[in-house]
């Protein structure tokens, strides 16, 4: 038997009364590889009109009604990246495993922006997944995916189109959470928002996950870097797995995104749900301000228990 709840995990980050809302009212999109929506866990995200890829030739996101049942089956690698990181969000107990998200109520839209041979990410799908999301007038964008700015060049597309599908987000009002690239001990964190997209965009909340090692040995340069959001852990947690299995891993970055935009949903749910007919949308500067007392600032920060997910903010600001 398998026994894991997500919502354990972020106690010390989000009410009682947030998570009790389970995300319900909010609707989520997820940029990724896919889900294997035949695990048991998962099924409740089969939904119509719910179900989109990207990356199939032709994809219009001003005919997304031509494309919202598409084939999301995720077939990447050996375990399954998107089928993983939602479950996260939207595992659900199933049999003799107990295994939960943190916002199983929410309302999930699947958007696959892998190649179709489900070995690559190109710029291209995924900034069609973007718009597709904008469109869809999703409160929260969770993207565990981000390429380096070179790939932008490599693939021929112009600054012009990347800003375009930014304003539409911008415009959408939805958060957009991004996971930085997960790093060594030995390398570089400068400008590591900075070159890499979507990490680069002035609005995106950028979540990165650090073990004890690397938070120990880089905290002055990583605390530099301005405007990042991160868990500092050597915490493992248990998944979904593609062919309907489960497996443990540590906390990374790509889960480490889902994990901090769970709260996000929980934060909107419960203001919702206060504020009814009132309800106004909120931004990402609202959700962080919210969170700021939870966050501790790096530089500041003391030891901690490596078993539990600790939440960090570097103390430089954006310019």
């Amino acid at each position: 038997m398998i026994q894991f709840d997500w919502s354990e995990h972020i106690q010390n980050w989000a009410y009682k009364s947030w998570r009790k809302t389970q995300g319900d009212g909010v609707k989520i999109a997820v940029l990724d590889t896919g889900v294997d929506l035949a695990h048991a866990a998962l099924k409740r995200l089969d939904q119509p009109g719910h179900k989109i890829n990207a990356a199939v030739p032709g994809f219009d996101p001003n005919r997304l009604s031509d494309f919202w049942s598409g084939d999301v089956m995720d077939k990447h690698r050996q375990k399954g990246h998107g089928t993983q990181c939602v479950s996260v969000l939207s595992s659900a107990p199933e049999g003799e495993n107990l295994v939960k998200g943190i916002t199983p109520k929410a309302e999930v839209f699947i958007i696959k922006v892998n190649t179709v041979d489900h070995k690559f990410f190109l710029v291209k799908d995924f900034l069609k997944g973007l718009e597709a999301a904008a469109k869809l007038k999703v409160e929260v964008i969770i993207s565990s995916i981000c390429f380096p700015e070179e790939d932008i060049e490599a693939e021929n597309i112009p600054r012009e189109e990347v800003e375009r599908v930014f304003g539409l987000v911008r415009q959408s009002g939805a958060m957009l959470f991004a996971a930085l690239p997960n790093m060594p001990q030995h390398v570089s964190w400068t400008n590591l928002a900075k070159s890499n997209y979507p990490c680069f965009w002035e609005n995106t909340v950028n979540i990165g996950a650090i073990s004890a090692a690397v938070f120990n040995s880089r905290r002055t340069e990583i605390d530099a870097e301005p405007g990042i959001y991160f868990l500092a852990s050597d915490a493992k947690g248990t998944f979904c797995k593609i062919n309907r299995e489960y497996t443990d891993e540590q906390i990374s970055s790509s889960y480490g995104v889902y994990i901090v935009a769970a709260v996000a949903v929980l934060y909107l749910s419960y203001h919702k749900k206060k504020e009814k007919e009132n309800y106004q949308p909120r931004q990402s500067s609202e959700f962080l301000s919210s969170m700021s007392r939870l966050f501790r600032p790096l530089m500041s920060s003391e030891p901690w228990d490596s078993s539990q997910l600790v939440l960090y903010r570097t103390s430089a600001l954006a310019v």
